[in-house]
């Protein structure tokens, strides 16, 4: 198989120089508000995760 010299922008799709991530600086700052999205959706779930623990422990000492 020949190596690809190049590749595709992760947000958009357009295609761009190999070693590069994205296209441009839009969908740069596009990428960043992506992963920080991802991160507070995870810190809610284990916060949610945690609380529902918290509240089985209780239940279970209250019996």
């Amino acid at each position: 198989m020949p190596e690809d010299d190049h590749r595709h922008c992760k947000v958009c799709g357009k295609v761009i120089v190999k070693g590069d991530k994205v296209c441009s600086a839009s969908c740069q700052e596009t990428m960043e508000a992506n992963a920080r999205t991802r991160q507070n959706t995870m810190y809610l779930m284990y916060g949610g995760l945690a609380f529902i623990l918290f509240l089985l422990v209780v239940g279970a000492i209250r019996l």
